[in-house]
Parts: C-alpha cells; sequence; structure tokens
C-alpha cells in the first residue's frame, strides 16, 4: 500500500500505518514548529525585508502583516490543515495536487515545489556568505564567495544526512538565538523608546493610512515576509503524531512568525526613526537590525547584528533542502521520479535526494552568485505563488466532494480570494523586469518550471507504457 492510499486514523489523529522509510516518530511540535520557522528565516527577512515594507507603509507597517496574516495566509494555513488531515504526506503540494487535481498535475506542481526549495538553499547560502564576508573582509572576494556558500552547503548536507533529530536539533539553535535578537530589539524599541509622539493605535489606523488601497502594496510584501510555514508538512513521516503535530505546527509556525515580524515593525520605529529606517538599504551591513541594535547594544556587541544574519541564512539552507529533499523522496516513493530518490541511509535520511539538492545548490551558487540574487528572489516567489495556489485549488476541490453545496460554498469564497490575492504577488513579480530584454523574470522562470514539469510527466508515462508493453510480452 501506498503512503498517499493510507486513510485511516485513530481518535487521536495518527495515521494508523505509514509506509515510509524515514524516520518514523522521531519529531515532536516543537522540533517541527521550530524546524519549520528556521525555513521562514526571521532574522534575514527582517534585515532584508522590513526597511523596505517601512518604505512602503511607513508607521503602519504593522497593519500590512496584521492584515497579511489574516488574509490570505491564514486561509492558506487552515485550507493546508484540512489537506494534511485528507492525505498525509512529506510531498505536501505534490500529494495534496496528485489526489485532489489529477497526478499529472501534482508531479507538476511537486517538482515546481522542489525548484522553489532548491532555489532558497543557494540563497541562504549567498547571503550567509555575504554577512560572513562582512564579519571577516580578509575571506572577501567573489571566489571566496563561492567557496564559502559551497562549503556551507556541504556542512549542512553531512549534518542532513546524520538524521532528522540533529537537523532539528541544529535548526532549532540558530532560530532561538535570532528570534531573541529580532523579537528582543523590538521590545527594548517597546519599553524604552527613543522616539516621542508614537501611537500604536495609529499603527492599526486603516483609516490614517487610506483604507485598503493605501496599504495594499504593503500587505502583498507582508506575505512575502509570512511564506514558507508550509514546510513543517514535510516532517510528517517524521513525526511522533503525523497529523497531529503538523496540524498544530502549521498554525504555530504562521502565528509566531506573525508575532516575531509585528514586535520588529512596531518596536524599531520606537528605536529608530522610521524615516530613517525606510531609507536603510541592506547590503549585508544588517540593515534595520543593526541600526536598532546601536540604538540599544554597545559597540562592541555590533557584530551580533551581522551574525544573527547568518545563523538565520543557514537555519533556512538547512530546512529548504530538506524541504526539497522529502518531497522528491515522496515523489519518487509514489512512482513519479526515479527509484533512486527513495534511498535512505542508516540514519533513515533521504541521502541521495538530499545529494542531489545539495549538488543543485552548489552549482548555483557558482552559476548566480550573489550579485544576481534578483534571480532567486524571482524563481522563489513565482514557484512558491504556483505551489500556494494549487493547494487551494485542491482545497476547493475537496470541499465540493465532501461537503454540501452551501457549506461548500462558503469555503471556496475565501480560498478563491486568496487565490486572487497570490496571483497577483505572482503578476507583480514578473511586471517589472529588472530591463526590458531580461529573460530571467519571474514569467519566463514560471514557465520554464512548469514546463520541464511537463517533460518529467512525459517521461514517466513513456517509461510506465514501456514497463506495460514489456510485461504484456513477458506474458
Amino acid at each position: 500500500m501506498k503512503f498517499s492510499e493510507v486513510i485511516g486514523y485513530d481518535r487521536h489523529g495518527t495515521v494508523r500505518e505509514v509506509n515510509t522509510a524515514l524516520n518514523k516518530g522521531t519529531l515532536n511540535t516543537k522540533d517541527v514548529t521550530l524546524s519549520a520557522l528556521g525555513f521562514n528565516a526571521p532574522a534575514w527577512v527582517a534585515a532584508s525585508s522590513m526597511s523596505i515594507l517601512y518604505s512602503i507603509s511607513g508607521h503602519h507597517a504593522p497593519l500590512a502583516i496584521l492584515i497579511a496574516y489574516f488574509f490570505p495566509m491564514l486561509v492558506l494555513a487552515l485550507s493546508m490543515v484540512s489537506l494534511t488531515r485528507q492525505a498525509p504526506s512529506a510531498g505536501g503540494v505534490f500529494t495534496f495536487s496528485s489526489r485532489f487535481l489529477h497526478p499529472n498535475i501534482g508531479t507538476i506542481l511537486g517538482w515546481t515545489y522542489t525548484v522553489a526549495c532548491t532555489a532558497v538553499t543557494p540563497m541562504c547560502a549567498l547571503i550567509g556568505t555575504e554577512y560572513i564576508q562582512a564579519l571577516f573582509p580578509s575571506v572577501g572576494g567573489v571566489l571566496n564567495a563561492k567557496i564559502i556558500g559551497s562549503l556551507m552547503i556541504l556542512v549542512f548536507f553531512v549534518v542532513s544526512c546524520r538524521g532528522v533529530g540533529v537537523t532539528a536539533k541544529v535548526a532549532s539553535t540558530f532560530l532561538i538565538f535570532e528570534i531573541a535578537v529580532v523579537a528582543g530589539l523590538g521590545l527594548l524599541g517597546v519599553l524604552h523608546p527613543r522616539v516621542e509622539g508614537l501611537s500604536l493605535a495609529s499603527m492599526y489606523s486603516l483609516r490614517d493610512v487610506g483604507g485598503l488601497a493605501g496599504i495594499g502594496p504593503g500587505v502583498l510584501f507582508g506575505v512575502w515576509m509570512l511564506a514558507n510555514f508550509d514546510s513543517a508538512i514535510n516532517y510528517i513521516e517524521e513525526a511522533q503524531v503525523p497529523v497531529r503535530t503538523v496540524q498544530r505546527s502549521l498554525l504555530l509556525v504562521l502565528t509566531s512568525a506573525f508575532v516575531i515580524y509585528s514586535l520588529a515593525a512596531i518596536g524599531w520605529q520606537y528605536a529608530v526613526p522610521v524615516e530613517k529606517l525606510a531609507a536603510i538599504v541592506e547590503n549585508g551591513n544588517g540593515g534595520p537590525i543593526s541600526a536598532v541594535a546601536h540604538a540599544y547594544l554597545p559597540p562592541a556587541m555590533a557584530w551580533l547584528a551581522l551574525f544573527v544574519v547568518v545563523t538565520s541564512a543557514s537555519a533556512g539552507l538547512q530546512i529548504s533542502s530538506n524541504a526539497a529533499a522529502r518531497t522528491l523522496y515522496r515523489m519518487s516513493e509514489e512512482g513519479h521520479l526515479p527509484s533512486k530518490l527513495g534511498i535512505v541511509n542508516r540514519h533513515k535520511a533521504p541521502w541521495f535526494a538530499t545529494t542531489v539538492v545539495s549538488a543543485a545548490g552548489i552549482a548555483l551558487v557558482w552559476w548566480k552568485p550573489l550579485d544576481k540574487i534578483v534571480w532567486y528572489y524571482d524563481v522563489v516567489t513565482i514557484t512558491l505563488v504556483a505551489s500556494y495556489i494549487s493547494a487551494l485549488a485542491a482545497f476547493i476541490a475537496v470541499s465540493w466532494r465532501q461537503q454540501r453545496p452551501t457549506i461548500a460554498a462558503l469555503l471556496t469564497i475565501p480560498a478563491l480570494l486568496a487565490v486572487a490575492v497570490l496571483a497577483y504577488i505572482g503578476y507583480t513579480a514578473g511586471a517589472n523586469p529588472v530591463s526590458p530584454d531580461d529573460l530571467y523574470n519571474a514569467w519566463y522562470l514560471g514557465a520554464a518550471t512548469l514546463v520541464t514539469g511537463g517533460f518529467i510527466v512525459i517521461f514517466h508515462r513513456r517509461k510506465s507504457e514501456r514497463a506495460a508493453s514489456d510485461s504484456a510480452k513477458a506474458l
């Protein structure tokens, strides 16, 4: 029996039978939550994105994050909570699309999600490298950056191959440190403000910002900041109580990211004038984190603003490669990809799939170095948008199959609105290429990913037909 065919649960929500070679029953809710939150990389996102959000929404940055949390991200999370019970699998988007839309769609979208996670791996390596070079200028230079980025991927490849328990411990250690710095600086701003005359109520005033039209661009950026909570699903086959653990973790990861960024968005503008924060351009200097740290920490501790981004990028690198590897593993187990990708080692880690992801990451570090960081943003944005839209489409399909028409319609409306928001994000990602002849903007990259996924479908179909033909001849 294939894992995707398992539909029985006990009263605790535990899958009764899990046909998996992964390290079953290893992770608890805390492990899965902290690991998945590491994919979000709070310190790096705060360093790179908070200034942009301030420049878009000003004092109302907390309101933009609040709206993005409730819609569309919470709608997406609740949809995935429902889908996780219907189809528990480390494949996540692949399984949802395969089971509730069409197997071929599942292959294409599973591949798309894998590309998204794989692109995050070298992106995080390059970001971590930039900050390592800022901490240690003697190792600067483009060649050294490529070497350091490659070494980072290799180090976390070794960690990942040691098993999911070790992976979770390392990711959790990094995450706790970065949360303490990002959220702690926010709390210092609230408790010991350096900027006078700010009103918390005005930060959440929709009227003051000009209504939904005024806050809309900030909300779209807030969606980007809250993304990647769904990587919790990739650990379901290794969770102690698979369905319940992951359902809890999905909501905990999203809500934790919301709280962390809200504390930062509020507290940081109490520490440094929002106009100054909005003007900061992150270039390996810690961005707004560094500005706020200088307001409260002694000069001897200024390095924390840089080091915390290194640990954040490291956690994001590790968990993104794990998410990609587990999706490849499940697609292999279901017969959609070569069987070698389903091989596990003595630690029950999908080492061959992890090897493929790490090798691709190293190749990208050398092909697309840090000065091509926009390329990574485009790849990740468009592929994640496609993956999230497919999950919402699967939820809508399930609702109409299992619910009465009235209930299904009520569930469909917010899901369709969330699809519209995500589709618009995908549109804006490719609407403004770096140059008119730029062949690497998000639209082209998304189309290329879908086309390569289609080739995988065709290859798989022909392989199946040849196998069936050989079996018939043998008979």
